[in-house]
């Protein structure tokens, strides 16, 4: 197979934590060249697993591994003037510089997108906040759990009511904003590639989670109302049903009639396929009181993975609602590397994720490569920014380097 098809750019990272760091895994694993800057005591991810029962030594560190694979790390000292002289050498030779550092942060440290294109006018310098630039909230720090699903309404709008507000695994909808913050920043390589000009990129977490929950923002404006009442949906083969071994499921079915008349006698309930006041939607909406017991009971009398293959065998769509511990070992996600196995230097192996899309033409997804410690990869960097060996000893010793 060819070349991956980001070979050749260079990416600067001086980020932390996992939204900012994702974009630059993603582009990583399609070929760009990444170095992720760090302070002299590491981006604060690192030690995030321990919250998540991993460990956090630098021979296995699956957690910081996940966003920051498949990158080179060097250690600066930025408020020190040979770091920073250091990190404006790295960024000149770059393509992308990609922080998520409060502004007033980098302006102070000369590293604000109007202080970088003055140098380097053709920089694609790529931005990311929690709130957004303007605004009450604009200097607000947010992590995704606040910034994401629980300013976005998410966390208890998509439970039903009643029920205790959700809390996602860390770190998932820095994900999803990261994906589609890489997009902006393809698109931004591609408009260089046109125009000769560089640009600002951004995207934030409260932003994004309006984005992805599209449906909610519109919806509830004309009178959709969430939370959902769990004994009273709008369909009820487009909802979620317990199963005699206690196992969840979830039938995703649009053309209710006729997943009725084919799921009903399944039940045993022949007696009801021509009952009308539950063979139409319209109908069954009047009496969910009556229905949702019929078919709740039903759906109790067998396991989740028979009700799965039996309503599936009549073509409609049904799915089980699995458990996040069963992913690493899916044989559909092994199969298809959705994850695949890695090795740390600890002796490990783990099963972790890949960015989840395939080319035909590139081996995107072969490699993946741990991270290791802070500063693992100062002396290549820093040499092939033209430092001599005395040079890095002496920057290591003026404690600017690791």
């Amino acid at each position: 197979m060819a070349n991956l098809p980001l070979e050749g750019m260079k990416v600067v990272e001086l980020g932390t934590h996992f939204a900012v760091p994702s974009v630059t895994r993603i582009l990583a694993d399609w070929g760009a060249d990444v170095v992720k800057v760090e302070g002299l005591k590491g981006d604060a991810w690192r030690i995030v697993g321990r919250n998540q029962k991993c460990p956090i030594v630098d021979d296995e560190n699956p957690f910081f591994t996940v966003p920051n694979a498949n990158k080179k790390f060097l250690a600066l000292n930025l408020k020190d003037p040979d770091g920073k002289e250091a990190m404006m050498k790295l960024v000149a030779d770059a393509d992308i510089f990609v922080s998520n550092m409060r502004l007033p942060a980098l302006t102070k440290l000369g590293f604000s997108y109007d202080q970088l294109k003055e140098s380097f006018p053709g920089i694609i310098y790529v931005h990311f906040s929690g709130f957004g630039y303007k605004g009450p909230d604009a200097a607000l720090p947010g992590f995704d759990s606040v910034a994401f699903w629980a300013r976005s309404g998410a966390m208890i709008d998509w439970g039903t009511e009643g029920n205790f507000p959700f809390l996602a695994p860390t770190g998932a909808g820095d994900a999803m904003v990261g994906s589609i913050l890489c997009a902006g920043v393809l698109a931004a390589v591609i408009g260089k590639e046109k125009t000769g000009k560089g640009c600002f990129v951004s995207s934030s977490l409260l932003g994004s989670s309006i984005w992805y929950n599209n449906a909610g923002v519109v919806s509830t404006q004309y009178g959709n109302v969430f939370p959902k009442d769990k004994d009273h949906p709008a369909n009820p083969f487009g909802w979620q049903y317990q199963c005699s071994d206690g196992e969840w499921l979830m039938v995703g079915v649009l053309d209710y009639a006729d997943a009725y008349k084919k799921i009903m006698p399944m039940m045993g309930h022949e007696d009801l396929v021509d009952d009308e006041r539950f063979n139409t939607i319209t109908a069954v909406q009047q009496h969910l009181d009556e229905f949702m017991p019929i078919l709740r009971a039903g759906f109790m009398t067998d396991t989740r993975d028979n009700w799965v293959k039996r309503i599936g065998a009549a073509n409609i769509v049904i799915g089980k609602i699995g458990h996040m511990k069963e992913l690493a070992y899916d044989e559909q996600a092994i199969i298809n590397k959705f994850v695949v196995p890695v090795t740390f230097p600890s002796g490990k192996t783990v099963q972790m994720p890949t960015v989840p899309v395939q080319f035909s033409a590139y081996d995107v997804g072969e490699a993946y490569e741990p991270t290791g410690s802070i500063g693992r990869d100062d002396d290549a960097i820093l040499s092939s920014l033209g430092y001599s060996a005395e040079q890095i000893a002496a920057m290591k010793e003026k404690g600017v380097t690791k």
